[in-house]
């Protein structure tokens, strides 16, 4: 029985008639942490999802061979076979949105873990007395940088601070405040916006040392919308991972923006898809 949440995707995706060619295949990245292949990732998030076997669900519905993931790990599997990360062995993504994903390739081969989870760098701890995090820990990359938690903080600043140009910027009114607006006031010098930015860079620089440190890629790509801000976030998230890495492991390193969005959905699809059916786990 599929959960209701999912129902519209029952009628809508998932009919045979919209699937005429049976040797074409199919392919899923959705939103998330932990992603398992195959069969499809765990859903933390969305518990009507928990023990669905979505990636066989609907391979029996539509009889083409399918997998499904998570979309940071399509997303990284994307720039492996597209993009900036082609003919590398050792790669990291970091998908900074609404939320913080991650993706790992080492030795060639994308790493999941046992249940799904490996390479998420959002979810590793930063400050051990920070604030609580949507995954029960504390103290998380994502508390500081995601989009929807720099535009959190800047409202909390707020309530002391009244006289920030944000409350320009949104009509006077904190609940309007983005991750944009933030950045745009942070580029005019705003107080608020500039510690708010502060702290997001030096919390992501954080995580990047921490994956040069225990997996030392070659390549880090930094991807999502809050990277759209440009070099007044990347310039001091690479400053503050060269402070926290090994020194010879990160100037081995190359760090850059992807060129690939979470948007990208049909280059990282495909990509997981190839790559699923290079090693012949296609059902």
């Amino acid at each position: 029985m599929w959960p209701p949440s999912w129902r519209v995707a029952d009628g809508r995706v998932l009919s045979p008639r919209r699937h005429p060619r049976r040797g074409s295949g199919g392919d899923h990245a959705g939103g998330g942490p932990g992603g398992c292949g195959g069969d499809g990732p765990e859903f933390p998030q969305l518990p009507e999802f928990r023990g669905l076997a979505l990636g066989r669900s609907i391979r029996e519905r539509t009889g083409l061979p399918v997998v499904v993931d998570n979309d940071v790990n399509a997303l990284t599997l994307g720039e492996w076979t597209f993009g900036q990360a082609r003919g590398l062995r050792h790669v990291a993504m970091v998908a900074v949105g609404t939320s913080i994903g991650g993706g790992l390739i080492l030795n060639g081969a994308l790493v999941r873990g046992d249940r799904g989870y490996g390479g998420e760098v959002g979810h590793t701890t930063v400050d051990l007395d920070g604030p609580d995090c949507v995954c029960g820990s504390r103290g998380c990359v994502k508390v500081y940088a995601s989009g929807a938690d720099i535009a959190r903080q800047a409202r909390s600043l707020l309530r002391a601070d009244r006289t920030s140009i944000l409350l320009e910027l949104v009509g006077g009114d904190p609940n309007r405040i983005d991750a944009p607006q933030v950045f745009a006031a942070a580029a005019q010098g705003d107080p608020v916006a500039v510690t708010v930015v502060a702290r997001a860079a030096q919390a992501l620089g954080a995580g990047v040392g921490n994956l040069i440190n225990l997996y030392n890629p070659e390549l880090i790509l930094l991807g999502g919308s809050v990277m759209e801000a440009g070099e007044i976030l990347m310039e001091p998230v690479v400053r503050w991972a060269r402070f926290y890495a090994f020194e010879a492991a990160f100037d081995r390193t190359r760090i850059v923006r992807s060129t690939l969005s979470k948007e990208s959905s049909v280059q990282g699809a495909a990509a997981l898809f190839l790559y699923e059916r290079s090693r012949g786990r296609l059902g």
